[in-house]
């Protein structure tokens, strides 16, 4: 049986799809890892927003806010600034306010509440730190 030369065999068609798969494939790892770059960037970025807003919360909580007799206790660099309204809101809403009441509310309101939060927050972790009382053994018959 005689082939036609036009005719193309499994084995060109074959290579021709492998050809387009590797000019397929190159660009398209490339973009692949430099979006593992750039993910890996913003992920460092996260860790470090995370640990500035830490830090800020143990700086709010060294202020103390009192009805109307106000007292504040700041660290020196801190004297006479507040806190940024925005940073309030991202600080609420992170110890799980409904920030839908917030809405309209003063600056002054919503710092004593932060520090209401942190206050309460200390004192819980104070009072779960109790020590466990000692284990005794309910069946003396069975320690011979």
């Amino acid at each position: 049986m005689k082939r036609d030369d036009t005719e193309e065999t499994v084995l060109d068609m074959a290579k021709k799809l492998r050809t387009y798969a590797d000019a397929l494939h190159g660009p398209t790892h490339a973009r692949i890892t430099a979006l593992e770059m750039h993910m890996r960037k913003l992920e460092d970025k996260i860790e470090e927003n995370h640990k500035k807003l830490r830090e800020d919360i143990l700086q709010i909580s060294a202020v103390q806010v009192r009805g109307s007799g106000t007292t504040r206790k700041c660290s020196p660099d801190r004297e006479g600034k507040g806190i940024p309204r925005a940073k309030l809101w991202v600080l609420l809403r992170d110890c799980g306010e409904n920030m839908k009441r917030w809405d309209g509310e003063s600056t002054d309101a919503m710092t004593q509440r932060l520090h209401e939060l942190l206050d309460g927050k200390t004192m819980r972790e104070r009072s779960t730190k109790k020590e466990a009382a000692p284990v005794t053994q309910g069946n003396k018959d069975n320690q011979a």
